[in-house]
């Protein structure tokens, strides 16, 4: 059974599954939407508009939507304190009966094509609505929306400063040629016992990435209990100036899910669900602080 196949069974199995309202804006006139996909934001109340401020793209996954991923992460939450706006991509039922993005498909998962070019475009509008930062544009998603995050990271790679691609399908079209110094940094956090998304997806995403940073000799580190979490695993990849290009995370016992940590302080967060697990790792905060978010 390959990995489209299970997506679309666990959004038959699961299609009913309840998640809270978020407080997300619905653009429907975003520029050209060659994808076919809807677009909400996230703008804090309190978001500071005299300086530029960050942004960050963040995608669901196969039977997810805009506000169920929103909900499951706790983006909002950190968006508020930190200073930023997220821009929530929604997959439509008639693009594909799972809501998965179609990461597998060639003409919607290259750079200016189908669904890559309707997120590009996504970006583009709040870059000329807001002041962005950008020198501070990164993306993330799960499942399929990892995927689809793992195709715009490559077909635009001087646009982003970093990634984050949680049990990512490894699919990808027309590698691009851009120099090491050009491509984003990229962490890569999957379960050990995802059945849907298997673990070897997670290993070909860093050996894409190894051969954009073109690592010869790799340079890495081994944590086997990482952040002092017993459940985490890890890797940091550095290139020859000693810059932490690409952290590959393994939970063991993980199952196809997001790890969070639900709590009211800011490094907690997130709301359990079926996609969802509590192993005291809210990878969302982790996510942010990779992304260069939070304030040391």
């Amino acid at each position: 059974m390959g990995i489209k196949t299970k997506l679309c069974i666990i959004a038959i199995l699961y299609s009913s599954s309840l998640f809270s309202q978020n407080n997300l804006t619905q653009i429907k006139d975003f520029g050209d939407n060659a994808g076919n996909l809807k677009m909400y934001t996230y703008i804090p109340n309190n978001l500071n508009t005299n300086k530029s401020v960050p942004l960050v793209i963040a995608i669901h996954g196969c039977t997810q939507s805009a506000k169920m991923i929103a909900s499951e992460t706790g983006w909002n939450k950190l968006a508020d304190s930190l200073n930023f706006i997220v821009i929530y991509p929604e997959q439509k039922l008639i693009n594909n009966i799972a809501k998965c993005y179609n990461f597998y498909l060639g003409y919607k998962a290259k750079k200016g094509k189908g669904e890559v070019a309707s997120l590009k475009e996504m970006i583009s509008y709040v870059r000329k609505n807001y002041n962005i930062d950008s020198s501070r544009i990164s993306i993330t998603g799960f499942s399929s929306g990892g995927a689809i995050s793992n195709a715009m990271l490559n077909s635009y790679p001087k646009l982003f400063n970093a990634g984050a691609l949680f049990a990512a399908p490894s699919n990808l079209f027309n590698p691009n040629k851009d120099s090491p110094e050009n491509q984003p940094k990229v962490v890569i956090i999957q379960g050990d016992k995802d059945k849907i998304v298997p673990k070897g997806n997670a290993d070909r995403i860093l050996n894409q990435w190894i051969k954009k940073n073109e690592f010869v000799d790799t340079n890495y580190t081994f944590n086997r209990t990482y952040l002092g979490n017993s459940l985490l695993i890890a890797k940091h990849f550095y290139n020859t100036k000693q810059e932490l290009k690409i952290i590959l995370i393994a939970g063991k016992g993980i199952k196809h899910k997001i790890m969070i940590s639900p709590g009211e302080a800011i490094n907690h967060g997130g709301k359990l669900d079926y996609h969802s697990i509590d192993i005291n790792f809210h990878s969302t905060y982790f996510v942010a602080n990779f992304f260069g978010l939070i304030n040391k």
